[in-house]
């Protein structure tokens, strides 16, 4: 469930020269998504990316955009 508004915080983090600002980005917010602390129209925000194109990455990498469980 997304927690609500929260602040973006900018962090550090080492990761190989073949990974993209780009794709680092895009990491970090398939896991606030699927962490339940993004919304899908948040994690495009922090990936930096229209909201299509975050829909297309989700599905170009078989993360489902909506998850829902048995609860």
């Amino acid at each position: 469930m997304y927690l609500g508004v929260f602040d973006l915080k900018v962090v550090r983090v080492k990761v190989p020269e073949s990974m993209s600002d780009r794709n680092v980005r895009i990491a970090a917010a398939i896991e606030a998504l699927l962490n339940g602390k993004a919304s899908i129209g948040k994690a495009a925000e922090i990936a930096e990316i229209p909201i299509q194109e975050f829909l297309y990455e989700l599905k170009r990498r078989g993360v489902p955009a909506y998850p829902y469980t048995d609860k």
